[in-house]
């Protein structure tokens, strides 16, 4: 079962990239290609990779912004993406084979007045995903799970969103998500969203989120987070209580701690995981590459809560367009 999940994950990912190619390769000589990649293939191999990619991906994103082109609307401005690849070992004590690869695709579509995104990514959102895979079971909803979607709003500040598409294990849903934030002072806030979801496997859902963030300076931040996510199917709620510290130091390093437990409410309310770590990330080479090193300790109820020690080395490439 897992295998498959990692292989539908690799085949989205792909497949994205891939059409991307064959529309830049149909549309090379294009006039209304807004921008040009002749210098592709002449600035190393690291870099024209890199080049290749962010071609492959803005080509794909303005081919299905013009999809949705109509007269009245914004058929000037070229659509817009953000996104990260990210490939990682993560041994700990037990299994020295678990590897990771994640990744997260946003496009903008000016066509649609910027209030409809494309969204593809290895899970509908971060808040719903441990960093380490270790931390990421079946029990609690977190495993690999490939989403296709669009999101859209009434206006680019609306508070409500909503989103269609293809999600935890290739189930249809579509979800409703209210979000905000309170200011207390310029240096803390709270955020917080409530959000009402139907999967044509899981049936209705329901999910709040609240996370109080203090800022000390430019420098490093805390914030504690709460998270419920109730599920119709197994009439069970999956909790999270999180804190962070965060510490941003000089040469494009920063210092993440991190200290989590998980659990559900059935048979009754109680701890599944509990995770503990300290990510250390930093910028090399390129403005767009980073290294990540994360010492990690995990303890899960299905090993007793014996204490499994880890250490996660991961490649992460970010890129815009």
């Amino acid at each position: 079962m897992l295998k498959s999940l990692h292989f539908s994950t690799l085949l989205f990912s792909l497949s994205f990239f891939l059409f991307g190619d064959a529309i830049a390769n149909e549309t090379e000589n294009s006039e209304d290609n807004r921008l040009t990649y002749d210098f592709c293939g002449q600035l190393g191999t690291l870099d024209d990779s890199y080049c290749y990619l962010n071609y492959g991906v803005d080509v794909t994103a303005n081919s299905i912004n013009r999809w949705f082109a109509h007269e009245g609307g914004d058929n000037s401005t070229p659509a817009t993406t953000s996104g990260r690849l990210r490939f990682g070992w993560e041994p700990r004590s037990g299994d020295f084979s678990e590897v990771d690869f994640r990744f997260k695709i946003r496009v903008k579509l000016p066509a649609l007045e910027d209030r409809v995104e494309l969204f593809l990514s290895d899970d509908e959102d971060t808040i719903n995903q441990q960093a380490v895979k270790a931390a990421r079971t079946s029990d609690l909803g977190s495993r690999d799970q490939t989403v296709l979607a669009l999101q859209f709003k009434k206006s680019t500040t609306d508070k409500i969103s909503y989103r269609i598409g293809f999600g935890r294990g290739s189930q249809l849903y579509t979800r409703a998500r209210y979000s905000d934030k309170i200011d207390f002072s310029p240096q803390s806030a709270i955020r917080y969203f409530t959000e009402v979801n139907y999967y044509s496997g899981d049936k209705l859902g329901f999910e709040v989120n609240g996370e109080y963030a203090y800022v000390f300076d430019s420098n490093s931040a805390f914030n504690i987070s709460n998270y419920f996510r109730f599920r119709h199917k197994s009439d069970d709620w999956i909790w999270r209580h999180k804190f962070q510290y965060l510490h941003v130091a000089k040469n494009d390093s920063s210092y993440l701690f991190s200290a989590s437990v998980d659990g559900v409410s059935q048979p009754y309310y109680r701890k599944e995981q509990v995770l503990v770590s300290m990510r250390y990330k930093r910028k090399v080479l390129r403005e767009w590459l980073y290294i990540e090193v994360e010492p990690f300790v995990l303890w899960l109820r299905e090993e007793d809560f014996r204490a499994s020690f880890g250490l996660a080395i991961r490649t992460e490439i970010h890129f815009s367009t």
